[in-house]
């Protein structure tokens, strides 16, 4: 048994991604748990085989012993431990609605059925989603990094670059967890016992052929609009949050913004070069829009699901 939770508020395109995915990693249910109540989302998706559609109205925030005001981490991680530990049986896996596990040569599934029984939790460790334009027919994700690949990939953005390892999202990766620890808390990365212990006792990365495609970047209208709230929320490393805000409040602050998302979140052909001579490049042609037709056969992607939802 294998289920996939996710609390999302996502643009529609992205939710139709995370499900079609999954799906075919062979989850035997996913759980959606929208914090939107009225996410249009909903209605495509709640009658579908093995998904679950939950609304997280103030009335279900408060049995779970939140409000609506709470930031979004502590909703996500009080919410996903109520259906942790409603769940009976089997692996536990829970990601962002824009976190897809991409394993070479298996499903999650079968990687996980083949786990031997004394390890509880697995983390997989992160690849993030480089922008490369639209011509490109290969995805494309930068792996985690050393202080001195840093150095030779970033140059003058390296102090902006290495705390992370390279990224500009999470490093610490997310966690599949056997299910029926009872006195277990969800935090955004893994499970834990009262002693702040994570249940993790496997972490697989590139070296195990293990992926968690990270597709932070939305392009640079969503990052623009999200910046304002990314700085006062520790978004970034302190060092690149300076010199966001030295941007922001200086002249021409449009197209020094531009330039600094070109840096952390594009790569033209020499820096996927570089990414590549030091083996923290990883490439794939993931097929989504296919996969996506497969599961939503009666959903016009151009139409219906590249609008970004904002509500």
């Amino acid at each position: 048994m294998l289920t996939v939770a996710a609390m999302v508020r996502e643009t529609l395109y992205a939710t139709l991604r995370f499900v079609s995915w999954y799906l075919e990693q062979g989850a035997d249910q996913i759980v959606l748990c929208f914090d939107d109540p009225d996410d249009p989302a909903i209605e495509i998706l709640q009658n579908m085989d093995r998904l679950r559609c939950v609304r997280i109205t103030p009335a279900y925030l408060k049995s779970v012993g939140m409000t609506p005001d709470r930031r979004f981490v502590r909703r996500q991680n009080k919410c996903i431990q109520k259906i942790y530990h409603e769940t009976d049986g089997g692996w536990f896996l829970h990601v962002d609605g824009d976190e897809l596990l991409y394993l070479e040569g298996r499903t999650l599934k079968e990687e996980l059925s083949q786990t031997p029984n004394d390890i509880r939790g697995i983390t997989f460790l992160p690849a993030e989603f480089l922008n490369t334009g639209p011509a490109s027919t290969v995805s494309s994700f930068r792996l985690l990094m050393s202080r001195p690949q840093v150095r030779k990939i970033y140059g003058d953005y390296t102090r902006d670059m290495r705390r992370r390892s390279g990224l500009i999202g999470h490093t610490e990766g997310k966690t599949a967890t056997r299910a029926g620890f009872k006195d277990a808390s969800m935090r955004q990365h893994f499970l834990h016992f009262e002693d702040l212990h994570p249940i993790v006792d496997r972490k697989m990365g590139a070296a195990d052929g293990a992926y968690l495609l990270h597709f932070l970047d939305q392009g640079y209208d969503v990052w623009r609009a999200k910046l304002a709230w990314r700085l006062s929320a520790r978004g970034f490393s302190g060092r690149l949050t300076l010199r966001l805000q030295e941007i922001v409040d200086g002249e021409d602050a449009e197209a020094g913004l531009r330039d600094v998302y070109d840096v952390i979140h594009r790569a033209d052909a020499a820096r996927l070069a570089k990414l590549d001579d030091q083996g923290v490049l990883f490439q794939n042609d993931l097929k989504i829009d296919t996969l996506i037709a497969r599961y939503f056969p009666h959903i016009d992607l151009q139409r219906d699901t590249m609008v970004a939802y904002t509500g």
